[in-house]
Protein backbone atom coordinates (compact mmCIF):
# COMPACT_ATOMS: atom_id res chain seq x y z
CA UNK A 1 0.00 0.00 0.00
CA UNK A 2 3.06 2.56 0.20
CA UNK A 3 2.15 3.55 -3.40
CA UNK A 4 -1.26 5.29 -1.69
CA UNK A 5 0.17 7.37 0.53
CA UNK A 6 0.60 9.95 -1.80
CA UNK A 7 -3.03 10.10 -2.90
CA UNK A 8 -5.12 12.34 -1.18
CA UNK A 9 -7.18 11.14 1.69
CA UNK A 10 -10.96 11.11 0.19
CA UNK A 11 -9.51 9.00 -2.69
CA UNK A 12 -7.85 6.60 -0.48
CA UNK A 13 -10.85 6.29 1.73
CA UNK A 14 -13.10 5.74 -1.66
CA UNK A 15 -10.71 2.84 -2.99
CA UNK A 16 -10.51 1.01 0.20
CA UNK A 17 -14.26 1.34 0.87
CA UNK A 18 -14.86 -0.22 -2.85
CA UNK A 19 -12.04 -2.73 -2.03
CA UNK A 20 -13.77 -4.02 1.19
CA UNK A 21 -17.41 -3.47 0.07
CA UNK A 22 -16.58 -5.80 -2.45
CA UNK A 23 -14.87 -9.13 -0.46
CA UNK A 24 -18.06 -11.96 0.51
CA UNK A 25 -17.47 -12.83 3.80
CA UNK A 26 -14.44 -15.38 4.74
CA UNK A 27 -16.22 -16.56 8.07
CA UNK A 28 -15.15 -15.29 11.39
CA UNK A 29 -11.39 -14.68 11.69
CA UNK A 30 -12.23 -11.97 9.11
CA UNK A 31 -14.92 -10.41 10.93
CA UNK A 32 -12.16 -11.07 14.23
CA UNK A 33 -9.77 -9.37 12.38
CA UNK A 34 -12.40 -6.29 11.59
CA UNK A 35 -13.80 -5.50 15.07
CA UNK A 36 -9.51 -4.44 15.98
CA UNK A 37 -9.54 -2.39 12.71
CA UNK A 38 -9.87 1.07 11.84
CA UNK A 39 -13.12 3.30 11.46
CA UNK A 40 -12.67 2.19 7.58
CA UNK A 41 -13.54 -1.19 8.67
CA UNK A 42 -16.14 -0.35 10.75
CA UNK A 43 -17.37 1.84 7.86
CA UNK A 44 -17.84 -1.56 6.30
CA UNK A 45 -19.45 -3.33 8.44
CA UNK A 46 -21.85 -0.66 9.05
CA UNK A 47 -22.80 -0.22 5.57
CA UNK A 48 -23.86 -4.26 5.79
CA UNK A 49 -26.09 -3.88 8.70
CA UNK A 50 -27.73 -1.39 7.63
CA UNK A 51 -28.06 -2.96 4.33
CA UNK A 52 -29.68 -6.08 6.39
CA UNK A 53 -30.09 -3.70 9.50
CA UNK A 54 -32.49 -0.60 8.71
CA UNK A 55 -33.80 -2.75 5.73
CA UNK A 56 -33.60 -5.92 7.85
CA UNK A 57 -33.49 -4.53 11.18
CA UNK A 58 -35.46 -1.51 12.05
CA UNK A 59 -38.49 -2.57 10.00
CA UNK A 60 -39.96 -6.04 10.32
CA UNK A 61 -38.00 -7.86 7.66
CA UNK A 62 -40.48 -9.10 4.64
CA UNK A 63 -39.59 -12.24 2.85
CA UNK A 64 -41.52 -14.53 0.68
CA UNK A 65 -43.72 -17.53 0.74
CA UNK A 66 -43.25 -20.69 1.49
CA UNK A 67 -41.17 -22.54 -1.66
CA UNK A 68 -42.84 -25.75 -3.54
CA UNK A 69 -39.34 -27.08 -2.10
CA UNK A 70 -40.19 -26.99 1.26
CA UNK A 71 -42.99 -29.03 3.17
CA UNK A 72 -44.56 -27.27 6.03
CA UNK A 73 -45.81 -29.76 8.66
CA UNK A 74 -49.15 -28.74 9.40
CA UNK A 75 -49.41 -26.38 12.41
CA UNK A 76 -46.04 -25.62 12.81
CA UNK A 77 -45.43 -21.76 11.57
CA UNK A 78 -44.92 -19.27 14.28
CA UNK A 79 -47.50 -18.33 16.09
CA UNK A 80 -46.23 -15.45 17.84
CA UNK A 81 -42.62 -13.29 17.18
CA UNK A 82 -39.80 -14.73 17.45
CA UNK A 83 -36.11 -13.22 16.65
CA UNK A 84 -33.85 -15.15 14.14
CA UNK A 85 -29.84 -14.44 14.83
CA UNK A 86 -27.27 -15.32 12.45
CA UNK A 87 -24.46 -16.64 13.66
CA UNK A 88 -21.29 -18.62 12.26
CA UNK A 89 -22.85 -21.47 13.76
CA UNK A 90 -26.25 -21.58 12.15
CA UNK A 91 -29.86 -19.73 12.04
CA UNK A 92 -30.58 -19.43 16.02
CA UNK A 93 -33.71 -19.19 17.17
CA UNK A 94 -34.84 -16.56 20.44
CA UNK A 95 -38.24 -17.28 21.79
CA UNK A 96 -40.48 -14.36 21.97
CA UNK A 97 -41.99 -15.29 25.57
CA UNK A 98 -39.00 -17.16 27.32
CA UNK A 99 -35.65 -15.18 25.55
CA UNK A 100 -33.92 -18.88 25.59
CA UNK A 101 -31.92 -19.42 22.46
CA UNK A 102 -33.02 -22.96 20.03
CA UNK A 103 -31.24 -24.81 18.48
CA UNK A 104 -28.88 -23.28 15.29
CA UNK A 105 -30.32 -24.14 11.97
CA UNK A 106 -27.27 -25.08 9.99
CA UNK A 107 -26.47 -22.70 7.54
CA UNK A 108 -22.91 -21.95 5.66
CA UNK A 109 -21.63 -18.64 6.97
CA UNK A 110 -23.62 -15.65 6.27
CA UNK A 111 -24.53 -12.50 6.90
CA UNK A 112 -27.37 -11.51 5.60
CA UNK A 113 -31.38 -12.80 6.53
CA UNK A 114 -34.81 -12.26 5.58
CA UNK A 115 -37.75 -13.56 6.78
CA UNK A 116 -41.33 -14.14 4.86
CA UNK A 117 -44.15 -12.08 6.17
CA UNK A 118 -46.02 -14.82 7.48
CA UNK A 119 -42.90 -15.84 9.78
CA UNK A 120 -42.61 -18.99 8.32
CA UNK A 121 -39.29 -19.02 6.10
CA UNK A 122 -36.09 -17.67 6.31
CA UNK A 123 -33.74 -16.88 3.12
CA UNK A 124 -30.35 -16.36 4.14
CA UNK A 125 -27.38 -15.68 1.26
CA UNK A 126 -24.69 -18.07 1.84
CA UNK A 127 -22.46 -17.41 -1.18
CA UNK A 128 -22.78 -18.16 -4.04
CA UNK A 129 -26.02 -19.26 -3.43
CA UNK A 130 -29.65 -18.22 -1.38
CA UNK A 131 -30.74 -20.67 0.89
CA UNK A 132 -34.39 -20.84 2.21
CA UNK A 133 -34.84 -22.12 5.88
CA UNK A 134 -38.46 -23.54 7.18
CA UNK A 135 -39.18 -22.01 10.29
CA UNK A 136 -39.35 -22.97 12.90
CA UNK A 137 -38.21 -26.75 12.42
CA UNK A 138 -35.13 -25.96 9.66
CA UNK A 139 -35.35 -27.90 7.06
CA UNK A 140 -33.68 -26.31 4.57
CA UNK A 141 -34.83 -25.99 0.74
CA UNK A 142 -32.65 -26.24 -2.52
CA UNK A 143 -30.11 -23.68 -2.86
CA UNK A 144 -31.24 -20.57 -5.59
CA UNK A 145 -28.70 -19.46 -8.17
CA UNK A 146 -29.02 -15.54 -8.15
CA UNK A 147 -26.29 -13.98 -9.98
CA UNK A 148 -22.56 -14.19 -8.77
CA UNK A 149 -22.19 -14.13 -5.26
CA UNK A 150 -25.68 -12.26 -4.16
CA UNK A 151 -25.08 -10.05 -1.40
CA UNK A 152 -28.57 -8.36 -0.65
CA UNK A 153 -32.45 -9.49 -0.17
CA UNK A 154 -35.53 -7.51 -0.76
CA UNK A 155 -39.23 -8.64 -0.76
CA UNK A 156 -42.51 -7.36 -2.11
CA UNK A 157 -44.80 -6.65 0.54
CA UNK A 158 -47.06 -9.76 -0.78
CA UNK A 159 -44.53 -12.10 -0.81
CA UNK A 160 -44.23 -13.35 -4.06
CA UNK A 161 -41.01 -12.14 -5.22
CA UNK A 162 -37.70 -11.54 -3.59
CA UNK A 163 -34.84 -9.45 -5.47
CA UNK A 164 -31.09 -10.18 -4.74
CA UNK A 165 -28.32 -8.12 -5.72
CA UNK A 166 -25.36 -8.96 -6.82
CA UNK A 167 -22.83 -6.38 -6.29
CA UNK A 168 -19.71 -8.21 -8.45
CA UNK A 169 -22.60 -8.99 -11.35
CA UNK A 170 -24.11 -5.16 -11.26
CA UNK A 171 -27.31 -7.00 -11.39
CA UNK A 172 -30.94 -8.04 -9.36
CA UNK A 173 -32.24 -11.29 -9.66
CA UNK A 174 -36.15 -11.99 -9.31
CA UNK A 175 -36.79 -14.78 -7.51
CA UNK A 176 -40.55 -16.34 -8.06
CA UNK A 177 -41.37 -17.45 -4.19
CA UNK A 178 -43.85 -19.89 -4.90
CA UNK A 179 -41.30 -21.77 -6.56
CA UNK A 180 -38.02 -20.17 -5.43
CA UNK A 181 -37.44 -20.45 -9.12
CA UNK A 182 -34.90 -17.50 -10.22
CA UNK A 183 -35.88 -15.54 -13.39
CA UNK A 184 -33.88 -13.65 -15.75
CA UNK A 185 -31.00 -10.87 -14.20
CA UNK A 186 -31.85 -7.43 -14.50
CA UNK A 187 -28.84 -5.08 -15.26
CA UNK A 188 -28.84 -2.28 -13.41
CA UNK A 189 -25.89 0.33 -12.52
CA UNK A 190 -22.25 -0.53 -10.94
CA UNK A 191 -21.60 -2.33 -7.77
CA UNK A 192 -25.24 -2.26 -6.61
CA UNK A 193 -25.10 -2.34 -2.44
CA UNK A 194 -29.20 -1.80 -1.15
CA UNK A 195 -32.55 -2.46 -2.77
CA UNK A 196 -36.06 -1.04 -1.33
CA UNK A 197 -39.23 -1.42 -2.52
CA UNK A 198 -42.00 1.14 -2.16
CA UNK A 199 -44.81 -0.59 0.29
CA UNK A 200 -47.27 -0.65 -2.76
CA UNK A 201 -44.80 -3.63 -3.95
CA UNK A 202 -45.21 -2.09 -7.43
CA UNK A 203 -41.31 -0.37 -7.83
CA UNK A 204 -38.10 -1.51 -6.28
CA UNK A 205 -35.88 1.26 -5.55
CA UNK A 206 -31.30 -0.04 -6.08
CA UNK A 207 -28.72 2.18 -5.18
CA UNK A 208 -25.87 1.51 -7.23
CA UNK A 209 -22.78 2.90 -5.60
CA UNK A 210 -20.36 2.25 -8.21
CA UNK A 211 -22.00 4.74 -10.64
CA UNK A 212 -23.76 6.90 -8.39
CA UNK A 213 -27.51 6.35 -9.45
CA UNK A 214 -30.46 4.66 -8.37
CA UNK A 215 -32.43 2.33 -10.83
CA UNK A 216 -36.03 2.01 -10.23
CA UNK A 217 -37.45 -1.14 -11.42
CA UNK A 218 -40.87 -1.86 -12.25
CA UNK A 219 -41.66 -5.14 -10.38
CA UNK A 220 -44.97 -6.10 -12.23
CA UNK A 221 -42.29 -6.73 -15.45
CA UNK A 222 -38.88 -6.39 -14.00
CA UNK A 223 -38.38 -3.74 -16.08
CA UNK A 224 -35.26 -1.00 -15.51
CA UNK A 225 -35.82 2.57 -15.57
CA UNK A 226 -33.96 5.25 -16.58
CA UNK A 227 -31.37 5.65 -13.60
CA UNK A 228 -31.76 8.74 -11.24
CA UNK A 229 -28.75 10.71 -10.36
CA UNK A 230 -27.76 11.02 -7.15
CA UNK A 231 -24.23 11.50 -5.00
CA UNK A 232 -21.05 10.50 -4.79
CA UNK A 233 -20.86 6.57 -3.28
CA UNK A 234 -24.24 6.27 -1.99
CA UNK A 235 -24.89 4.16 0.71
CA UNK A 236 -28.47 4.10 2.07
CA UNK A 237 -32.16 3.89 1.47
CA UNK A 238 -35.16 4.62 2.44
CA UNK A 239 -39.00 4.89 1.67
CA UNK A 240 -41.68 6.73 3.13
CA UNK A 241 -44.55 5.27 4.46
CA UNK A 242 -47.21 6.70 1.94
CA UNK A 243 -44.57 6.03 -0.77
CA UNK A 244 -43.87 8.73 -2.20
CA UNK A 245 -40.42 9.86 -1.28
CA UNK A 246 -37.34 8.16 -1.87
CA UNK A 247 -34.01 9.39 0.43
CA UNK A 248 -30.69 8.61 -0.40
CA UNK A 249 -28.03 8.88 1.69
CA UNK A 250 -24.93 9.52 -0.17
CA UNK A 251 -21.62 8.66 1.71
CA UNK A 252 -19.07 10.71 -0.62
CA UNK A 253 -21.25 13.90 -1.05
CA UNK A 254 -22.19 14.85 2.72
CA UNK A 255 -25.81 14.99 1.26
CA UNK A 256 -29.71 13.15 0.91
CA UNK A 257 -30.88 12.93 -2.15
CA UNK A 258 -35.06 12.52 -2.45
CA UNK A 259 -36.63 11.28 -5.18
CA UNK A 260 -40.44 11.83 -5.94
CA UNK A 261 -41.55 8.20 -6.97
CA UNK A 262 -44.30 9.76 -8.63
CA UNK A 263 -41.72 11.17 -11.36
CA UNK A 264 -38.80 9.45 -10.52
CA UNK A 265 -37.46 12.63 -10.54
CA UNK A 266 -34.65 13.62 -7.56
CA UNK A 267 -34.77 16.71 -5.46
CA UNK A 268 -32.30 19.36 -4.18
CA UNK A 269 -29.76 17.50 -2.09
CA UNK A 270 -29.99 17.87 1.81
CA UNK A 271 -27.33 18.73 3.61
CA UNK A 272 -26.35 16.23 6.96
CA UNK A 273 -23.15 16.04 7.37
CA UNK A 274 -19.42 14.24 6.34
CA UNK A 275 -19.89 10.42 5.59
CA UNK A 276 -23.66 9.52 6.05
CA UNK A 277 -24.68 6.15 5.31
CA UNK A 278 -27.69 5.16 6.72
CA UNK A 279 -31.13 6.17 7.04
CA UNK A 280 -34.65 5.35 8.91
CA UNK A 281 -37.79 6.74 8.72
CA UNK A 282 -40.28 7.07 11.37
CA UNK A 283 -43.39 5.14 11.04
CA UNK A 284 -45.76 7.97 10.96
CA UNK A 285 -43.70 9.39 7.69
CA UNK A 286 -42.71 12.79 9.26
CA UNK A 287 -39.11 12.35 10.13
CA UNK A 288 -36.03 10.61 8.29
CA UNK A 289 -33.09 10.49 10.58
CA UNK A 290 -29.74 10.34 8.98
CA UNK A 291 -26.48 7.93 10.81
CA UNK A 292 -23.86 10.35 9.98
CA UNK A 293 -20.32 8.75 10.49
CA UNK A 294 -17.84 10.73 10.61
CA UNK A 295 -19.80 13.32 12.97
CA UNK A 296 -20.84 10.65 15.08
CA UNK A 297 -24.58 12.49 14.65
CA UNK A 298 -27.86 10.94 13.75
CA UNK A 299 -29.19 14.08 11.68
CA UNK A 300 -33.20 14.37 11.82
CA UNK A 301 -35.14 16.17 8.29
CA UNK A 302 -39.03 16.90 8.05
CA UNK A 303 -39.87 15.04 5.42
CA UNK A 304 -42.65 17.84 4.99
CA UNK A 305 -40.15 20.12 4.19
CA UNK A 306 -37.31 18.25 3.33
CA UNK A 307 -35.32 20.44 5.93
CA UNK A 308 -32.34 19.46 8.35
CA UNK A 309 -32.30 19.73 11.75
CA UNK A 310 -29.79 19.94 14.17
CA UNK A 311 -27.51 17.52 14.57
CA UNK A 312 -27.89 14.82 17.36
CA UNK A 313 -25.26 13.46 19.50
CA UNK A 314 -25.40 9.38 19.02
CA UNK A 315 -21.76 7.79 20.38
CA UNK A 316 -18.74 6.79 18.93
CA UNK A 317 -18.88 5.09 15.44
CA UNK A 318 -22.59 5.10 15.25
CA UNK A 319 -24.15 2.10 13.09
CA UNK A 320 -27.22 0.76 13.10
CA UNK A 321 -30.61 2.70 14.04
CA UNK A 322 -33.78 1.39 14.52
CA UNK A 323 -37.38 3.21 15.86
CA UNK A 324 -39.99 1.96 17.72
CA UNK A 325 -43.28 1.13 15.81
CA UNK A 326 -44.89 4.37 17.65
CA UNK A 327 -42.55 6.65 16.32
CA UNK A 328 -41.47 7.78 19.66
CA UNK A 329 -37.62 6.28 20.08
CA UNK A 330 -34.98 5.68 17.96
CA UNK A 331 -31.76 3.27 19.20
CA UNK A 332 -28.66 4.04 17.67
CA UNK A 333 -26.12 1.24 17.95
CA UNK A 334 -22.28 2.84 19.38
CA UNK A 335 -19.26 0.41 17.99
CA UNK A 336 -16.50 2.47 18.87
CA UNK A 337 -16.33 1.74 22.69
CA UNK A 338 -14.39 -1.40 23.86
CA UNK A 339 -17.84 -2.24 25.17
CA UNK A 340 -20.84 -1.02 23.23
CA UNK A 341 -23.40 0.93 23.88
CA UNK A 342 -26.77 1.54 22.12
CA UNK A 343 -28.24 5.51 22.70
CA UNK A 344 -31.75 6.03 22.93
CA UNK A 345 -33.00 9.28 21.21
CA UNK A 346 -35.90 10.84 21.73
CA UNK A 347 -38.02 11.53 18.42
CA UNK A 348 -40.28 14.35 19.13
CA UNK A 349 -37.40 16.54 21.42
CA UNK A 350 -34.72 15.20 19.24
CA UNK A 351 -32.52 14.46 22.30
CA UNK A 352 -30.24 11.38 22.75
CA UNK A 353 -30.39 9.70 26.13
CA UNK A 354 -28.24 7.80 28.77
CA UNK A 355 -26.31 5.49 26.18
CA UNK A 356 -27.64 2.04 27.60
CA UNK A 357 -24.52 -0.96 27.83
CA UNK A 358 -24.63 -3.83 25.65
CA UNK A 359 -22.24 -6.52 24.59
CA UNK A 360 -19.09 -5.92 22.93
CA UNK A 361 -18.84 -4.85 18.87
CA UNK A 362 -22.63 -4.38 18.85
CA UNK A 363 -23.39 -5.06 14.72
CA UNK A 364 -27.09 -5.23 14.11
CA UNK A 365 -30.33 -4.20 15.97
CA UNK A 366 -34.23 -4.32 15.57
CA UNK A 367 -37.60 -4.06 17.65
CA UNK A 368 -40.18 -6.60 18.51
CA UNK A 369 -43.55 -5.46 16.33
CA UNK A 370 -45.02 -4.73 19.80
CA UNK A 371 -42.69 -2.15 20.38
CA UNK A 372 -42.25 -3.42 23.78
CA UNK A 373 -38.49 -4.81 22.94
CA UNK A 374 -34.61 -3.97 21.28
CA UNK A 375 -32.73 -7.01 20.92
CA UNK A 376 -29.51 -6.03 19.93
CA UNK A 377 -26.68 -8.45 18.57
CA UNK A 378 -23.28 -8.13 19.90
CA UNK A 379 -20.99 -9.59 17.73
CA UNK A 380 -17.88 -9.29 19.50
CA UNK A 381 -19.49 -11.26 22.73
CA UNK A 382 -21.51 -13.56 21.20
CA UNK A 383 -25.08 -12.73 22.27
CA UNK A 384 -27.73 -10.55 22.03
CA UNK A 385 -28.82 -8.10 24.29
CA UNK A 386 -32.51 -7.23 25.54
CA UNK A 387 -33.49 -4.15 26.03
CA UNK A 388 -36.84 -2.65 27.33
CA UNK A 389 -37.96 0.16 25.99
CA UNK A 390 -40.36 1.27 28.51
CA UNK A 391 -37.88 1.94 30.90
CA UNK A 392 -34.50 1.23 28.28
CA UNK A 393 -33.30 -0.62 30.83
CA UNK A 394 -31.26 -3.67 29.28
CA UNK A 395 -31.85 -7.46 30.27
CA UNK A 396 -29.36 -10.60 30.95
CA UNK A 397 -27.68 -11.18 27.47
CA UNK A 398 -28.76 -14.05 25.58
CA UNK A 399 -25.72 -16.48 24.54
CA UNK A 400 -26.41 -17.32 21.19
CA UNK A 401 -22.41 -18.54 19.78
CA UNK A 402 -19.70 -17.50 18.04
CA UNK A 403 -19.87 -14.17 15.91
CA UNK A 404 -23.54 -13.27 15.24
CA UNK A 405 -23.74 -10.97 12.13
CA UNK A 406 -27.70 -9.95 11.87
CA UNK A 407 -30.91 -10.29 13.57
CA UNK A 408 -34.46 -10.41 11.59
CA UNK A 409 -38.02 -10.52 14.26
CA UNK A 410 -40.86 -12.31 12.55
CA UNK A 411 -43.95 -10.06 11.88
Amino acid sequence: MGWALAMDEASLRGLLSIALDGEPPIGPVAHGAQRQGTRIRRRRRARWVIGTGVAAAAIPLLAAGLGSNLSAPPGTGSPMPAAYVLTSGGLKAIGAVTGAPGKPLPVPVSDRVAITPDGRTAYVVTYPRVTPIFLPGGMRGKRIKAGHTPDEIAITPDGKTAYILSMNADTVTPVTTATNTPGKPIKVGRRPRTIAITPDGKTAYVVNQGSGTVTPIQTATNTPGKPIKVGLYPSGIAITPDGKTVYVANFESGTVTPIETATNTPGKPIRVGPEPYAIAITPDGRTALVVVLSADKVTPIATATNTPGPPIAAGYGPSAIAITPDSKTAYVLDQGRAFGTVTPISIASKTPGKPIKVGKDPSAIAITPDGKTAYVVNNGSGTVTPIATATNTPGQPIKVGRDPYAIAITP
